[in-house]
């Protein structure tokens, strides 16, 4: 049989103290069995009291989903209104939403660039000691690119005249030859249209000329660009394959920059004036050009207004009666209530 002092237990509250060390701080409450089995995000907490577990579940299982509930109200509305009716006739009938007469490819030029893991099951099949665990990305490809002499060209026109697809992919009657790469299950083709735009993060001082080499010098390996990068950039030469000669590092990548950076000097002029205006810019410089303004559009008003008979031949203006006849209208509680409740929840 329960008494009250069953009930004042099971409200008793617990203090619980969990020492932990200042670099794991950061760091959230878990179980190593636990997170071996669930392989997951943990941050579990003790439960001293069976009154505590069930205040848990119950407001767990009575949480209202508040975001589904605003994502569902919204959806419900565009339906109501017709907005999304065109777009699911394009989704249903596979047509395009979007449409751009060029691509885009994005190079990952750095050599600290991010890399994605390989898919969990590549990753069991193979030998813990294997360093191998990353894909392949575009800068990859273009080191693994065919040893023939076409392809003596910088990882900038690679990404934008190549295309690269998979060799399992069936290509019946291509345009161009399709070149399989040395080493990795990619092959490339020439692209038959516009060549692709492309796009690559800005670095500065050494991590810049890395990336400026990388992008613009044809290379075979990294191994190839020196230490330091901005002095290998500077006074650096490298023999041209294409050419059959020496020549200077600076004179191959701006050759090459100047396909794809064709203002590049007017860009970097533009950008160190405005650098520099913004260092010598008052904190009030616009409380000033507001002020003057405001200043010159008093000025214009009271010339405006000036008795002058030339400035009146000039504005020739029409006299028009200024006075407004108003009229104030009552109405009583029985005629403004029928108004009141037709209104919809918005006009409310």
């Amino acid at each position: 049989m329960l008494s009250w002092s069953d009930f004042d237990n099971l409200l008793t509250k617990y203090n619980w103290t969990y020492e932990e060390e200042p670099n794991a701080r950061w760091v959230n409450q878990y179980n190593e069995e636990l997170l071996r089995a669930w392989d997951a995000n943990m941050d579990i907490q003790f439960v001293l009291d069976p009154y505590a577990c069930a205040k848990y579940l119950m407001s767990y299982t009575t949480k209202p989903e508040r975001e589904m509930s605003l994502l569902l109200e919204a959806t419900h509305k565009e339906c109501r209104e017709g907005n999304i009716v065109q777009e699911a006739i394009y989704r249903a009938t596979k047509m395009p939403l979007t449409y751009s007469s060029r691509g885009f490819v994005f190079v990952p030029a750095h050599s600290n660039s991010c890399k994605f893991l390989k898919s969990p099951n590549i990753l069991k099949e193979m030998d813990p000691e294997d360093d191998n665990i990353y894909m392949s990305n575009l800068a990859d490809k273009y080191f693994d690119r065919p040893a023939e002499a076409e392809f003596d060209i910088c990882m900038a026109d690679f990404a934008s005249e190549y295309e690269i697809i998979s060799i399992k992919k069936n290509i019946k009657n291509p345009k161009t030859p399709i070149k399989r790469l040395q080493t990795l299950n990619f092959a490339i083709n020439k692209r038959c249209n516009r060549n692709a735009i492309i796009r690559y993060p800005y670095f500065n001082r050494e991590n810049y000329f890395e990336n400026l080499l990388s992008l613009y010098l044809p290379i075979r390996s990294r191994n190839e660009l020196k230490k330091p990068y901005e002095l290998f950039y500077e006074k650096g030469e490298t023999f041209d394959n294409r050419q059959q000669c020496m020549r200077k590092v600076k004179e191959i990548v701006l050759e090459n920059r100047k396909k794809y950076e064709a203002h590049v000097k007017e860009t970097g002029e533009t950008e160190s004036l405005f650098n520099e205006l913004s260092l010598n810019m008052k904190d009030n410089e616009w409380a000033e050009i507001v002020a003057n303004k405001e200043k010159h559009s008093t000025w214009s008003r009271e010339i405006e207004q000036e008795n002058n008979p030339d400035f009146n031949i000039i504005h020739k203006r029409k006299n028009k009666n200024t006075f407004i006849d108003l009229k104030q209208t009552y109405a009583t509680t029985d005629e403004m209530r029928p108004l009141l409740e037709s209104m919809n929840n918005e006009q409310q």
